[in-house]
C-alpha cells in the first residue's frame, strides 16, 4: 500500500478508536452518526462515546448550536439512551433532553449555575422529570462558573436550593457542589434551621462550602449518618456557645477536609474534639491559621495533637498557620510590633490560597496557589517580586498588605533613568490589591519593572494612583492599566478626559 494514499477508515478499528477518543463526543455524535458507514456506526456507538455526554461543552451562542440541540433529541439520543450513564448540562435543556427518551442506565448529573427557582421547578413530584431525579439519581455535581454566586441569601439557599434536592432525590449518594478556585457560590446554612434540614440516610460523599463552623458542626451531627466522606470550606468562624451540639462518635466517615482561610482564635481544642469522632478515619486535609495571643505554642506538638488518636490515618496533607501575638516573645524573638506568623505544610502544596507572605519562603513552586496575600514586615525587594512571579506561576490574585510605612528614604525616578531590573512577568494575574505603600505601586504599575498582561481588577488609592500615573498622562504605567475593566478606589471622583483615555474598558 501507498502510504500517501492512507484514507482514516484504512486504520483499523483500535486506531480509529484511540483517536476519535481524542475528540469530543457529542462532536463524534453528532458529526457521524447517521452517515451510512457500518463499520463507523459500530465504533461511535462503543460505550466509551455514549456512556458520558456533556452538553455543557457545546458552544451555546452559536447559531448552530440549536440545530445540534435538535439532531441529538431527534435522532441520536433515543438510539444510544441505553448506554448513557451521565449528562452534564445547562439548567434550560435539562427538561427538554431528559424527556425526549428513557435512560435506563442514567444515574449521574452534572448541572451548570442551579438558580433559586430552577430547584424548587425541578425538584418536587410534580416536575415531568421529578422521578427520574428522584428515583435514578445517586451522584449530582452542582457546577457554578459565574462570578455572582456570592451575593444572596445563604439561609434562603439552602431553603429552596440544598435541602429540596436532598429530601427529593431518595438514591442520592454523591453531592458535590464546586466552583473554579477564582469563583464562588451562596454557602450552606443550616443555623436556626430545622435539625432535619439537609439530611439523608443515603448520601455518602458530600463536597460543600458552609457559611459558618457552626455550619460544619451542624454537618456532623448525624443528619447525615452514613457519610465516608466529608470535604468542606466555612467562611467564617462564628459560633454560638448557648448551641448543644451532638458530639457522638462518627465511625463511618473515612475521608474528611476542613478548609478555613481566616484564623481561629485560640479554638484548637474545638477542632481537636471533633478530629476524636472520626475513630475510623484514613485520609485527613485541613487548612487552619491559629491566633495564640496569650501562650507560645509548638506548631509540631499541635501536628502531634491532631493525629495522635486517629489510628487508622494513612494520608495526611495539610497545611497550618500559627500567628503568635503575645508582646513579651515578639520582642524577644525579633524586636517587632507585629504578629509572627509560621507556615507548616505538606509537599506538595495543594491548596489555591496562601496568606501572609513575607520576606522568607522556601526555594519550591507552589503550582496550586492562585490567591496570595504578601505581608511586609521589611520592606520587600524587586529581587522578591522576581521570586514570587517564578514560585507562584498560576497566580491570579495578589494582594499587598503594609505592615507598617517604610522607614527608608525612596526615591521614584518617573521615567528619568532606565533602571538595570529583569522584567518581573504575571501572565495570569487579573486582581491586583495594594493597601501599602506608594512604591509598590509603582512596582507594578511601571512596565519597564513588571508587566501585567491579564490584570482586568485593580483596588489602590486613588491619591497615590493619580501620583504615581502623573495625572494619567505617564506612558512606562499606561499599558498595565489598559485592560482594567474594574478599579476600586477610595473616593468618589469625576474623571478626566486623561482617566477615562487611561483606563478604556471602564
Amino acid at each position: 500500500m501507498n502510504r500517501s494514499n492512507i484514507q482514516l477508515l484504512d486504520l483499523p478499528d483500535e486506531i480509529l478508536l484511540i483517536i476519535l477518543k481524542k475528540l469530543d463526543n457529542v462532536d463524534i455524535l453528532y458529526s457521524l452518526f447517521g452517515i451510512n458507514n457500518e463499520r463507523l456506526a459500530n465504533i461511535i456507538q462503543h460505550d466509551s462515546f455514549s456512556s458520558t455526554l456533556d452538553i455543557m461543552s457545546m458552544t451555546q451562542n452559536s447559531t448552530i448550536f440549536d440545530s445540534i440541540l435538535d439532531r441529538l433529541c431527534t435522532d441520536i439520543l433515543p438510539r444510544i439512551s441505553f448506554n448513557v450513564k451521565c449528562l452534564n448540562l445547562q439548567l434550560d435543556y435539562m427538561e427538554r433532553l431528559l424527556l425526549v427518551t428513557s435512560y435506563p442506565n442514567l444515574t449521574k448529573l452534572k448541572l451548570l449555575n442551579l438558580e433559586f427557582d430552577n430547584s424548587l421547578k425541578y425538584f418536587t413530584d410534580d416536575s415531568p422529570i421529578g422521578q427520574i431525579l428522584k428515583q435514578q439519581i445517586t451522584q449530582l455535581d452542582l457546577f457554578y462558573n459565574k462570578s455572582g454566586y456570592l451575593s444572596g441569601s445563604s439561609k434562603l439557599y439552602t431553603k429552596t436550593v440544598y435541602a429540596p434536592i436532598l429530601s427529593h432525590c431518595e438514591k442520592l449518594q454523591h453531592l458535590n457542589v464546586i466552583s473554579p478556585p477564582d469563583l464562588t457560590y451562596i454557602s450552606l446554612s443550616l443555623s436556626f434551621l430545622p435539625s432535619n434540614t439537609f439530611s439523608s440516610s443515603t448520601l455518602t460523599y458530600l463536597c460543600i462550602i458552609v457559611s459558618t463552623f457552626d455550619d460544619f458542626v451542624y454537618l456532623l451531627d448525624g443528619r447525615l449518618r452514613n457519610l465516608n466522606t466529608l470535604i468542606v470550606e466555612f467562611r467564617l468562624m462564628d459560633t454560638d456557645s448557648s448551641i448543644t451540639h451532638n458530639l457522638n462518635d462518627l465511625p463511618n466517615l473515612k475521608c474528611f477536609s476542613l478548609i478555613h482561610y481566616g484564623t481561629f482564635k485560640e479554638n484548637f481544642n474545638e477542632i481537636l474534639s471533633h478530629l476524636r469522632r472520626m475513630i475510623n478515619l484514613e485520609k485527613l486535609t485541613l487548612h487552619l491559621s491559629f491566633l495564640f495571643e496569650t501562650t507560645f505554642i509548638d506548631p509540631i506538638y499541635l501536628l502531634k495533637q491532631l493525629t495522635m488518636h486517629i489510628l487508622r490515618l494513612t494520608s495526611f496533607n495539610f497545611y497550618l498557620g500559627i500567628q503568635i501575638g503575645n508582646q513579651e516573645i515578639l520582642d524577644f524573638v525579633q524586636n517587632v510590633n507585629r504578629t509572627i506568623v509560621y507556615h507548616i505544610f505538606t509537599l506538595p502544596f495543594q491548596f489555591t490560597r496562601l496568606l501572609y507572605v513575607g520576606n522568607i519562603f522556601p526555594s519550591i513552586t507552589f503550582n496550586y496557589v492562585i490567591d496570595l496575600y504578601l505581608y511586609d514586615q521589611v520592606p520587600f525587594e524587586h529581587e522578591f517580586f522576581l521570586r514570587i512571579s517564578k514560585a507562584f506561576p498560576k497566580l491570579k490574585r495578589l494582594c499587598m498588605l503594609n505592615s507598617r510605612p517604610w522607614s527608608y528614604e525612596t526615591h521614584i525616578s518617573f521615567d528619568n533613568v532606565i533602571q538595570p531590573y529583569e522584567i518581573v512577568e504575571y501572565p495570569h494575574l487579573s486582581i491586583l490589591t495594594i493597601t501599602a505603600s506608594i512604591f509598590y505601586l509603582e512596582q507594578f504599575l511601571n512596565e519597564t519593572i513588571t508587566r501585567l498582561p491579564s490584570l482586568t481588577e485593580l483596588k489602590v488609592f486613588y491619591d497615590e494612583l493619580r501620583y504615581i500615573t502623573q495625572d494619567f498622562t505617564r506612558q512606562t504605567t499606561r499599558r498595565n492599566c489598559a485592560n482594567v475593566k474594574r478599579l476600586w478606589i477610595n473616593k468618589l471622583i469625576a474623571g478626566s478626559k486623561d482617566y477615562w483615555s487611561y483606563f478604556p474598558l471602564l
